[in-house]
């Protein structure tokens, strides 16, 4: 009997109790990258959001941007993420889209107080934009 490789007396047994091996390590740039991507396509359509009415759509791919960052770090906390390098980058995204989804929903809040309040589209916007037309 050597101390390197105990004898096992139920190699069954212990190959059941010997849990699950360990999932193997995920390349996170693809998704990184479409995350990434969708920020990119959001954040102008949040920032014109006000004046142009794409606060909705750009409020709608922010939140799939943030929910698909939120599962990513779930995978992180499970130990899937090869590097810290990639950890790092997600943590960015999520701060990104995390301020961005804070902007959208003041941004949305600041329209329906422009829209049902003040003036602000009708006598303002709207007199501007058609002189920029004509």
């Amino acid at each position: 009997m050597s101390h390197a490789e105990p004898d096992r007396a139920f190699p069954k047994v212990d190959a059941l109790f010997d849990g699950e091996p360990p999932l193997p390590a995920l390349d996170p740039t693809p998704r990184l990258r479409r995350i990434t991507l969708l920020l990119v396509v959001a954040a102008p359509l949040d920032l014109l959001g006000i004046t142009c009415f794409t606060g909705v759509p750009g409020a709608a791919l922010t939140l799939v941007a943030y929910l698909q960052a939120d599962a990513e770090q779930a995978l992180v906390d499970a130990g899937r993420y090869p590097s810290d390098q990639h950890v790092s980058r997600l943590r960015r995204v999520r701060r990104v889209a995390l301020w961005l989804m804070v902007f959208t929903l003041v941004s949305l809040a600041l329209q329906v107080v422009l829209f049902v309040g003040t003036n602000f589209y009708t006598g303002t916007l709207l007199p501007l934009v058609e002189r920029l037309l004509m």
